[in-house]
């Protein structure tokens, strides 16, 4: 009699406590979670697609690994400042076979870039310098979409227009002498 009662207590085994089913299921949650976050913000470490594919010769079932093609980078970047404005060196600016008082050609303009910032109030203090030299700025902002980064916003400096060469070279050496170095682009019409 003592072995049958000595058998049903090892038969009988006692139930797991409550907090041992909680913390198993907030384990689980929070590994589905951390999965799914690392799928939308890493696609490039999911798996490859698998697809089962059937062969006509063998009728066998096999894994067929698709590697997923790599995200072809677009830098607009490139492909539009070209077509809006040219850098132009300091050799060619101040070259003497230009005539320094003609007036420029109708069909280009120039402006001069004091600076680009990527805060606001940085490009306000840079205008607001310019504006006690006796020189009117303007700020443009632009945003430049970066695929690695995201978008991210410039401020631009800019003075001009101009309507001559020696407008635009007495301006330059106005602000060469205060220490602020000006490119000077060509915008395209």
């Amino acid at each position: 009699m003592a072995r049958k009662m000595a058998k049903k207590n090892k038969s009988k085994s006692t139930p797991l406590p409550g907090w041992v089913w909680m913390a198993t299921g907030l384990f689980i949650g929070l590994f589905v979670a951390f999965l799914v976050h690392l799928k939308d913000n890493y696609p490039a470490l999911s798996l490859p697609a698998t697809e089962k594919t059937t062969t006509k010769q063998s009728r066998d079932t096999r894994d067929v690994r698709k590697t997923p093609a790599a995200p072809k980078t677009q830098f607009d970047f490139y492909t539009i400042l070209p077509e809006m404005e040219i850098a132009i060196p300091d050799s060619e600016a101040s070259s003497s076979n230009t005539d320094k008082n003609a007036p420029f050609k109708h069909d280009s303009q120039f402006i001069l870039q004091a600076g680009s910032f990527k805060k606001l109030a940085q490009a306000d203090q840079m205008k607001a310098s310019l504006a006690l030299l006796g020189v009117q700025a303007k700020i443009q902002s632009v945003t430049i979409n970066n695929p690695n980064k995201g978008a991210s916003t410039w401020h631009r400096v800019r003075l001009g227009p101009y309507d001559s060469f020696s407008e635009m070279n007495r301006i330059r050496s106005r602000l060469r002498r205060n220490n602020i170095e000006a490119l000077l682009l060509k915008l395209k019409s």
